[in-house]
């Protein structure tokens, strides 16, 4: 009766992704072939992902500032995600934007390796400086953040203090009070973007609650084997990724059948810098040796805290 289950509900995530994905080119299937089971390409062994979130201004208020006129952003968040399929252990490691990158021979934040090249270089750019090769990438932009929440019916998240910032896609201005909160689309992404509201480590603070997002989004998702597909098309609908819409829809439903078994750790690799001279830009320290080994612990289960300590939230 499991298995039955289980197959019935990777048929729905197929059928769900393409829907919402859209497919609308494709030929009626016949009822004996609407999924082929076979053909799903779930994943057994562990593996990474790069999540990004990019400031792109396209669609939002912001459109006409002249360095964002073109649609072109930056990876404004950049979070490293191992998953293993195998124990339902997942770690999620925020990778600090600011940090010190040569990038067609010009010293330069990691993040600018996005708005030169994109998703497929700033890849290797994390690659190359985390030691990690990302097998998929997840890469969404402020209104797809907004869509996405909008469509998990909102997202229950911690606020570390209190904070108001504008929506970048309204336009409305946006006030949270300190707290678990139930939050909306333009709630949501105002706790993902603010962080001059900080006494310090401005960045570093900020990644504390965006991983903090990403775990109870997943959570959320795994809460509910019956919906979970139908989540994961939503995801695969609102953002840009490498990864087969029915490969994800497949694994978000095996975790949320296994929603008991799942843990998380939590943690960022070396955030702290200074100023550098010859370019005036404030950069984190490029430090390969303190990240080989928060990759060791995150890899392992453990702590990533233990090797890079977050900073003391607090609020100006």
């Amino acid at each position: 009766m499991k298995m039955l289950k289980k197959l019935l509900a990777v048929a729905f995530c197929g059928v769900m992704a393409c829907a919402l994905v859209g497919c609308q080119n494709q030929e009626p299937q016949q009822k004996d072939e609407e999924v082929q089971v076979s053909e799903v390409s779930m994943e057994t062994e562990p593996f990474w992902v790069l999540v990004v979130g990019n400031d792109s201004r396209t669609g939002t208020v912001e459109i006409n500032k002249p360095d964002y006129s073109d649609g072109t952003g930056r990876s404004d968040v950049m979070m490293l995600v191992r998953v293993d399929p195998k124990t339902y252990a997942i770690s999620i490691v925020s990778v600090p934007r600011d940090t010190e990158t040569q990038f067609n021979g010009q010293k330069v934040k990691l993040n600018e390796v996005y708005h030169a090249a994109g998703i497929e270089e700033s890849m290797k750019a994390v690659a190359d400086l985390t030691g990690v090769t990302p097998k998929y990438y997840m890469d969404m932009s402020f209104v797809q953040f907004e869509d996405f929440v909008e469509g998990l019916g909102g997202l229950t998240a911690n606020v570390p203090i209190n904070m108001q910032l504008q929506d970048i896609v309204s336009g409305d201005h946006i006030s949270l009070t300190k707290g678990d909160q139930d939050l909306n689309g333009k709630e949501a992404l105002v706790l993902a973007r603010s962080r001059k509201q900080y006494a310090n480590d401005l960045d570093a603070c900020r990644q504390i609650q965006d991983r903090a997002i990403v775990q109870s989004g997943i959570k959320q998702v795994a809460s509910d084997s019956s919906t979970a597909a139908s989540f994961a098309g939503v995801l695969s609908a609102n953002c840009s990724t490498n990864w087969d819409a029915k490969g994800l829809s497949a694994l978000v439903v095996d975790f949320a059948e296994n929603a008991d078994k799942i843990t998380f750790v939590s943690g960022t690799g070396p955030y702290a810098g200074e100023v550098d001279a010859s370019t005036g830009l404030w950069l984190a320290y490029r430090d390969e040796a303190t990240w080989a080994k928060v990759i060791a612990a995150a890899e392992k289960g453990e702590d990533p805290r233990e090797i890079v300590p977050e900073p003391k939230v607090a609020a100006l």
